[in-house]
């Protein structure tokens, strides 16, 4: 059975047709014809009644049709994974981050990388948690690390932390004497968001958190990155809600970050990457993500928080893309 024959089945099954069907695949009917006879040889029955009027699948066909389907998708799966692996430049790992993510991730995970792969260059690039699921899937990424997002079939993932979200507010704010702040002392506030298009899920989970919470929320304006955020905030314009991580990367003169009070709405992070990937350090970085995270080295400490622990699986969780 040549692959040329399931796509000839197939043309002519969606085509109903053998005259369409062979114009659809450039080639002629006859030739067409005499590969799904040869075809139907080798099954030992027939695909397709033909009459002078109509073509219809048999019930043979109706069987052996999706097979064939899934067949030719494999081998075009399996030449796009090869033409991949050929564009990849050797020993090149390409890893895509959200902006407030990298900077973590490559303080650990780089020299544990380069002592166990010496030759394998990293090639980062800042972009959002959407813009990298479908990098991941085009083939123009490795490794993704970002927000957790809609799930995607043929990506896996990793959880690499469980961070809490906190209130950015000014010093000279009633909030910053607070130990904890509850969602419902924010309700008419002006309130400070990660931007929705950029990741609809952190957006909506943040929002949703404080309005089940008692919280009538009041968004003054979406931002795309925290240093949007800070000067807003110490000039006293709103109040502002981020996460661990960026907070502790980004310590600002005049702002002082405040948990909630519990139930804490939490934020996961995720690498991601093709479960077909055929680039070796692909793994071996996951591997490395992973001891570092069963170490703690990824959950934030931010001063004026209580320590929060990781609450991640034990083995990796495969979840389809994040």
């Amino acid at each position: 059975m040549e692959l040329r024959q399931l796509e000839y089945v197939i043309a002519v099954a969606e085509e109903l047709h053998f005259g369409r069907a062979a114009a659809r695949m450039h080639v002629t009917q006859q030739s067409v014809s005499e590969q799904i006879r040869r075809l139907e040889h080798q099954i030992g029955a027939p695909l397709f009644t033909r009459t002078s009027r109509r073509v219809a699948l048999t019930a043979v066909g109706e069987a052996f049709l999706p097979q064939a389907r899934r067949a030719v998708a494999a081998a075009r799966h399996a030449l796009d994974a090869g033409r991949r692996a050929v564009a990849a430049p050797a020993g090149e790992l390409r890893i895509g981050h959200a902006e407030d993510l990298g900077p973590r991730l490559f303080q650990l995970a780089v020299p544990l990388l380069r002592a166990r792969l010496p030759e394998v260059r990293l090639a980062p690039s800042p972009m959002t948690t959407f813009d990298q699921l479908n990098a991941l899937e085009e083939g123009r990424l490795d490794i993704g690390f970002g927000w957790n997002s809609e799930a995607r079939p043929g990506l896996a993932s990793l959880l690499v932390v469980r961070e809490p979200f906190v209130v950015a507010v000014a010093t000279g704010h009633p909030l910053a004497a607070e130990d904890a702040v509850d969602p419902a002392r924010l309700s008419h506030q002006p309130i400070i968001v990660n931007e929705r298009e950029l990741n609809p899920w952190l957006h909506d989970h943040i929002v949703g958190h404080l309005r089940a919470h008692g919280a009538v929320v009041t968004i003054h304006r979406e931002i795309s990155s925290l240093d949007r955020l800070l000067p807003l905030v110490l000039t006293g314009a709103a109040i502002g809600i981020t996460v661990a991580a960026s907070a502790a990367a980004r310590p600002f003169a005049g702002v002082v970050y405040r948990p909630f009070t519990d139930p804490c709405p939490l934020a996961d992070q995720r690498i991601a990457w093709r479960r077909d990937t055929t680039t070796p350090a692909v793994p071996a970085f996951v591997e490395i993500v992973h001891e570092l995270r069963d170490a703690g080295a990824f959950v934030p400490g931010v001063p004026g928080l209580p320590a929060h622990g990781t609450d991640v699986p034990a083995r990796h969780e495969h979840t389809p893309g994040r």
